[in-house]
């Protein structure tokens, strides 16, 4: 049992030293160049894309150790005809995952007459946002109308 209890806990220690890596290539979309892309020069005028970079993630680890018997020695009694000894073992796991993602804005213009923003609008974004609001208004619309008929 001390055995399976020691594997446990150097488990565990293995698991503690790899998550700042593991935190570490997650946030690497974050960083300055990500968000703002290399200046774009032509003639008078510079153009700069600005992103939007989103990074998340999650991680879990466990680990156990306890009794445990395999279902052939369980049937078969012990020499004093008592059911067979349970072996100790143990177990462990980790999981973990992330995402990052960017997407542009806008733009930045810096040319003669001064900087000029421009945001950048993604339609796919306000088409799904559109559909969502009308179903949701066609479902509330619907049930104050079987409201008002019971």
């Amino acid at each position: 049992m001390i055995e399976t209890r020691n594997k446990v806990l150097s488990f565990a220690e293995k698991t503690s030293e790899q998550l700042p890596t593991m935190l570490e290539r997650l946030f690497v979309a974050a960083r300055s160049d990500a968000v703002y892309s290399q200046p774009v020069i032509s003639g008078n005028y510079t153009v700069i894309t600005a992103s939007e970079v989103i990074a998340g993630g999650g991680f879990g680890s466990g680990a156990g150790f306890g009794p445990a018997t395999s279902p052939s020695r369980k049937e078969q009694p012990g020499e004093d005809g008592s059911q067979a000894e349970q072996a100790n073992s143990g177990g462990g796991g980790i999981g973990g995952g992330g995402r990052s993602a960017g997407r542009p804005v806008a733009v930045i213009i810096i040319g003669p007459e001064g900087v000029t923003v421009k945001p950048v609008f993604d339609v796919t974004k306000i088409a799904l946002a559109g559909i969502t609001a009308w179903i949701t208004m066609l479902a509330m619309f619907r049930k104050a109308r079987k409201a008002s008929k019971g």
